[in-house]
């Protein structure tokens, strides 16, 4: 049976072979300055005044050696947390709840949780101004032991609604909406871990392909997204009873 995504957007994505990204985002000793923060905590290293990539951070962020705030830098610099209108605002609207968000890392990082419970820490009363689903979840896949927590950011939220002609991740403008809930979270986690099947490459891999990668001359996949959204025919509107349909075993509340 052929996997049920949709042309020509499947047939491009799978032309497209799994190339790490390599060092990203701003330097982490930069961020800090350029954004005037007090109170960094010590690392077992110092600040790096390189780019990370993917491995490095999520190193930082599992060595019990580091506080979790020297890894929350690190993942916000990979991130570039602080670009775009109103950057500098959020920035410092978050890292004024970094109790709070100490808090939620320890946790994440002692595991023991599933997708959808790490995902309900940063809902509700543990939300952090500033911070939506684009970055906490970069928070959960750098912190969570299992590299199975996957990032839900502009590009992976778009990617997977244009491969399933759905609203698997709610939108709103360019980035994921707050409005997205636990089931939308473990839907969209669902849907990486299944295209990883189809195409024989890790989760980790799948979800680093769905992002892709931009800048001046954008890879394969980021330039084909640019170029399809929105999607000319627009996927219907959200309905969480048609996701507990297409998803049965994700509780109706859950969306």
């Amino acid at each position: 049976m052929p996997p049920p995504y949709h042309n020509p957007h499947w047939q491009v994505f799978t032309r497209t072979p799994h190339v790490p990204a390599g060092a990203v985002g701003y330097i982490p000793s930069d961020w800090v300055t350029n954004h005037r923060l007090h109170g960094i905590p010590t690392g077992a290293i110092p600040l790096p005044t390189q780019q990370l990539d993917r491995t490095q951070v999520r190193d930082i962020c599992q060595n019990l050696a580091n506080p979790v705030l020297f890894g929350y830098i690190c993942v916000m610099a990979w991130g570039l947390q602080g670009a775009g209108p109103g950057g500098q605002r959020h920035v410092a609207s978050s890292w004024g709840s970094n109790a709070v968000i100490a808090a939620h890392l320890n946790i994440l990082r002692s595991g023991g949780l599933t997708r959808s419970q790490a995902y309900q820490q940063f809902l509700g009363a543990g939300n952090i101004p500033g911070l939506g689903p684009s970055y906490w979840t970069k928070l959960l896949y750098f912190f969570s032991l299992s590299p199975l927590f996957f990032i839900m950011d502009q590009w992976t939220g778009k990617s997977i609604n244009l491969l399933t002609n759905n609203s698997v991740v709610r939108m709103a403008g360019n980035a994921p909406s707050n409005l997205n809930n636990v089931g939308n979270y473990q839907a969209y986690c669902e849907e990486v871990d299944a295209i990883a099947t189809h195409l024989g490459v890790t989760g980790e891999q799948a979800e680093e392909m769905l992002m892709s990668k931009g800048g001046h001359h954008p890879w394969q996949w980021r330039h084909h997204v640019r170029n399809n959204w929105p999607p000319s025919r627009p996927v219907h509107r959200y309905n969480a009873v048609s996701m507990h349909t297409q998803y049965p075993h994700i509780p109706l509340a859950h969306f």
